[in-house]
């Protein structure tokens, strides 16, 4: 059973790795591009760590998606409070 939790992180996740996605990265090239583990983006993308503001900072620089940033960051204050 999931709960409203787990899916907001799995809905960020998907999100997120729709951006990378559209962004031409894989997984690993933005793990490495933003200085953290590909295994973090990964468990990101799939729910199963949530995400923080700096990940979601580096996420759109990378990723060319600033304009996304502050809905993104709303998303998240939304659902942790």
């Amino acid at each position: 059973m999931s709960t409203p939790a787990r899916q907001a992180r799995e809905a960020l996740g998907a999100r997120l790795r729709d951006i990378r996605r559209d962004a031409g990265l894989s997984g690993v090239e933005l793990a490495t591009l933003a200085g953290r583990h590909s295994s973090k983006v990964s468990r990101i993308e799939y729910g199963k760590r949530n995400a923080s503001e700096d990940d979601l900072r580096a996420w759109c620089r990378h990723c060319r998606a600033e304009d996304q940033l502050a809905e993104l960051v709303a998303t998240l204050r939304a659902w942790l409070s």
